[in-house]
This record gives structure tokens, sequence and C-alpha cells, in this order.
């Protein structure tokens, strides 16, 4: 179990000004089986949420409405979580991970991905869900190369493959692709992780009521280093910020995360 402050910072910058600017944001933790979130605050500018809720797949959402001419847009979060709570997350309603057994257009699959599947379940056989998972998130941080740049927030699974590697989103896609092959249930996760200067994505696989964390980008259970702030299909779920503007502008999006662990120094 882990103490964990965390920081994160997001801003857009509008190469000119735009106006009428409708948001989401799902920038928030929540408390789960595996994390409490204490002391946060969320401060957005221009200033204006109208309302939170949770969505469909329980992620805190944020609306707002900007009507008037701006430059720049963001919103600054910090707060306290206290990790490692639970090895697993309940699967509390199981009329809800049906959605999470099908392919999206960002993970069916194509030629690349069904043989990388038949190569990776002739390799061992394995009679549980938790192991299978296991050695598909093996199999693919074997595979895959980290590398920025070479992705963008659009690239398919199948594409990632061709590509031969990306970054924690296109791990994250790829292991989706291939437990739904499987027939697993399985989930995306946007979250914060100890020692990034970036978000972080992995995935949770359903077993036995129970959804479990596997990161393929550092090929490792997910542990009291994690932090979740969402979880959905595929990405698309679990954009941080998303909405609509009037204005015929270039767009720069800077994000900076810290996620550091409080360490109690007195003696008892």
């Amino acid at each position: 179990m882990k103490r964990l402050r965390f920081q994160y910072h997001m801003k857009l910058s509008f190469s000119n000004k735009v106006c009428n600017h409708r948001f989401t944001l799902k920038c928030i933790p929540r408390d789960t089986d595996s994390q409490i979130i204490e002391n946060y605050s969320v401060s957005v500018y221009p200033d204006h949420i109208n309302s939170e809720n949770i969505d469909s797949h329980g992620n805190i959402t944020l609306f707002g409405y900007a009507g008037e001419y701006h430059q720049s847009f963001g919103f600054d979060l910090e707060g306290v979580a206290i990790t490692g709570l639970s090895e697993y997350e309940g699967a509390k309603e199981l009329h809800k991970v049906g959605m999470y057994r099908y392919q999206t257009q960002i993970t069916e699959p194509g030629e690349k991905l069904k043989s990388f599947h038949k190569v990776i379940l002739s390799s061992e056989k394995n009679s549980s869900t938790d192991s299978t998972a296991h050695l598909i998130m093996q199999k693919i941080y074997e595979k895959l190369t980290y590398k920025q740049g070479l992705t963008v927030m659009e690239t398919t699974a199948e594409e990632v493959l061709n590509k031969g590697g990306g970054v924690c989103q296109d791990y994250a896609h790829v292991m989706l692709a291939i437990c739904r092959m499987e027939k697993i249930p399985c989930r995306y996760v946007t979250g914060m992780m100890l020692g990034e200067g970036s978000s972080h994505a992995w995935v949770e696989v359903w077993d036995d009521n129970k959804w479990i964390g596997f990161d393929p980008t550092n090929n490792k259970r997910v542990d009291d280093e994690y932090i979740k702030i969402s979880n959905g299909r595929d990405y698309s779920d679990c954009l941080v910020n998303q909405g609509i503007f009037i204005g015929n502008v270039i767009q720069n999006q800077e994000i900076s995360v810290f996620v550091y662990e409080e360490v109690n120094d007195k003696n008892d």
C-alpha cells in the first residue's frame, strides 16, 4: 500500500482566439476497491464547469461551456491516492461486462493480429484466464518496441503491429484485441504511474468477477504504483479532454503529470 501525491496539468493553446467551447473532462480519479482518493482539487480555465456526472463506464465526467473568446484552455488537478488496497477491482455489475467482450474499430484484428494471436496461443497452453492474460502481456512486451512518434491517437492495433511499436496506448490496444480474440472481456484504462512524466494506459481483464490490471508496456501486473482515472472499451471512452469550439486555429496540447510517494518520516 502506498500514499501517492499526484499533480496533472493539461493546457491547450490556440493559434487564435476561439469561442462557444463545449467540453467534457475525464481527469478525476475515483474510489475503487484498489484505491481511495483524498483531498483532490481541480481548477479549470476558463472556469465554466456546468455539471458533473458518471458515464456508462463509471468514470467521473465534467461538462462545461465557455462562450467568451479565449486563446487557451486547460485544467490543474492535484490530490492524494491511497493505493494497493486490493489486487483487483470487483465486478459488481455483471450485466455491464458484456460490452467489453467485443472488438472496436481501434482493436478490430486484421491479418497481422490474427497471425500474432496464433503464435502466442500455440506457444503455451494456459488453462486460466489470469495465466492467459499474463502470457499475452509478456508476448506483446517482447514483440513491440516502445517509441514515441510512430503512432497517433487514432492508430489501430493492427497498424501498431505493422509499425512494430508505439506508446502505452498502442500496447494496450494490441492486448485488448488479442484478449477479445480469446473471448476474454477486457477494458482500456487511463491513469497515472509513479515515476511517469505523462499519463499512462494499461488493460484490465475480467476473471471470475474481478477486474485484474495488466501493464503490457512494462510487462507487469498493476500494483500500488498506479492511480486509475478512467476505463472504457478503448482510448476513445477515456479521453481526458474532448470538445468542440468555433475558430479556425491550430492547437497545441501540453500535458505534465507528477506522481510521487509520500513517506512518513516520523519516528513512532
